[in-house]
């Protein structure tokens, strides 16, 4: 009777599934708890050991399925907090400069760039152990032309401006 009611219980916390990993870890814990206790009780070498023996392998098989649970989870909290720091999408993406005017949404003005300074970040020299082994940093600054695009009865002057990029050393 002892052994079908462990078996059942055993069975309910396998076969239920977690929806979080603090309940996952719960219950891999219990279970591994279960099995390591008895385990250790139908083991045990003489009598007398049975519940010392269930006690000490109950303790080992939760911290098993513990840590079990939490190495083969797919839902870490490390992974929320730290975003991931490669772009997916190399290609720069398109700046909505009419948003504010629905007429105005599908305008994609032709800029074009020219480079017109490159500054070396940072100012200081590197010390020489260092020399080598670290990108340099630079920021480019860019100068646009100004331009007059007309649609319809709209003439939209889109004024000249600067724009600077960081980038490293290849």
């Amino acid at each position: 009777m002892r052994c079908r009611t462990l078996c059942l219980i055993l069975g309910l916390f396998v076969f239920s599934s977690c929806s979080s990993l603090k309940r996952t870890i719960l219950t891999a814990g219990f279970t591994g708890a279960v099995i390591g206790g008895m385990g250790g009780a139908v083991f045990s070498p003489t009598q007398r050991d049975r519940d010392k023996n269930a006690y000490l392998f109950g303790v080992i098989g939760a911290a098993t399925g513990a840590g079990l649970a939490y190495l083969l989870s797919d839902e870490h909290p490390k992974d929320k907090l730290q975003p991931s720091m490669i772009m997916d999408d190399p290609q720069p993406k398109e700046i909505p400069l009419f948003d504010f005017s629905p007429e105005l949404q599908n305008v994609k003005p032709e800029v074009s760039f020219k480079p017109v300074k490159k500054y070396e970040v940072p100012l200081a020299t590197l010390p020489k152990e260092l020399e080598g082994k670290v990108k340099k940093q630079f920021i480019i600054e860019y100068e646009a032309e100004a331009r007059t695009i007309e649609l319809g009865n709209r003439t939209i002057e889109i004024s000249p401006f600067k724009a600077w990029e960081h980038i490293y050393e290849k």
